[in-house]
């Protein structure tokens, strides 16, 4: 009788054992579903808009929604912003191959290989840049390079409007004056 109450102690000491267990798997599980996505969208549009005008479009092959304490959209195979003027004219194209979108904030995030090009064809390359859509600002401190026809500038952060027309860099590195050559504009054969 004794030996049989030793033994159901032991089960049910392992039987207590395996709960706990358990519970830290469930626990665990539980926090992983909470990183992912609620909700998931394929080559999706998105249109920003003021006081009934269009302001910029935002499309991305795949975008995942998050809920969770900061909710987030998040674009990681790649986006593409066009911001619009007067006339739903296109002033300037944002490219990046990932970026996140958090919903309370306004802020849209973009990372690796961003590229924004205004209408004069002034170029920014950099790795991480940051729109504010209630300012209508954008902004990075990473490194940058402004590429303009007369000149090469590189930096580190940057401000500018949405548009990418007026802009400011913080810590120039380096001005690189381009030259027009000419003879290099000339097509071959040509006098």
């Amino acid at each position: 009788m004794i030996q049989l109450s030793r033994i159901m102690m032991v089960l049910a000491a392992f039987a207590l054992a395996s709960c706990e267990n358990d519970l830290a798997k469930v626990e665990k599980i539980a926090s992983n579903e909470a990183s992912l996505p609620v909700e998931t969208s394929r080559d999706i549009n998105i249109i920003y808009s003021d006081s009934a005008r269009v302001k910029a479009q935002l499309s991305s092959p795949l975008l995942k929604f998050y809920k969770v304490a900061n909710p987030y959209h998040e674009m990681p195979s790649g986006l593409k912003v066009d911001f619009y003027g007067d006339g739903l004219k296109i002033e300037s194209t944002l490219t990046a191959k990932s970026g996140r979108k958090f919903q309370n904030q306004g802020i849209i995030e973009v990372k690796d290989s961003v590229v924004v090009v205004n209408e004069k064809g002034e170029r920014l390359n950099t790795e991480r840049l940051i729109w504010n859509e209630k300012t209508r600002k954008i902004y990075t401190d990473k490194f940058v390079k402004i590429t303009t026809p007369n000149e090469v500038i590189y930096g580190e952060g940057m401000e500018a409007n949405q548009n990418f027309t007026n802009y400011k860099i913080f810590k120039i590195k380096g001005i690189i004056n381009v030259k027009d050559d000419p003879d290099a504009a000339a097509p071959a054969g040509a006098q």
